[in-house]
């Protein structure tokens, strides 16, 4: 078996695990009572992590008010889209456009 086979092999089975494992183990041990709220709310905490780490780096790197100008397009109309449609897919198409027409 080649190199690369091992490796798609390795990485189907860690995927297959991941998705696996939590039901596994909430059969063996039900944990709904005990996670708190703490768990349903890791999921927009780590979006909001991954975004800040993208956005952020251009608003500290810009020399020019107007180098920032993409970037504060795409986040307006993000926040336009999510106000009127709640919709998070929609929000990311109307921001990637609107970042795209104002570079």
């Amino acid at each position: 078996m080649s190199e690369i086979w091992l490796a798609i092999l390795v990485i189907g089975i860690a995927t297959y695990a991941t998705r696996v494992a939590p039901l596994l183990w909430e059969r063996w041990l039900p944990l709904a009572a005990a996670r708190g709220g703490w768990l349903d709310r890791l999921g927009p905490c780590l979006i909001a992590a991954m975004a800040a780490t993208v956005i952020l780096p251009p608003f500290l790197t810009a020399e020019a008010a107007l180098d920032i100008l993409p970037e504060l397009t795409g986040l307006a109309a993000v926040a336009a889209v999510m106000r009127l449609r709640a919709d998070p897919g929609l929000a990311t198409l109307g921001g990637m456009a609107a970042y795209y027409l104002a570079g």
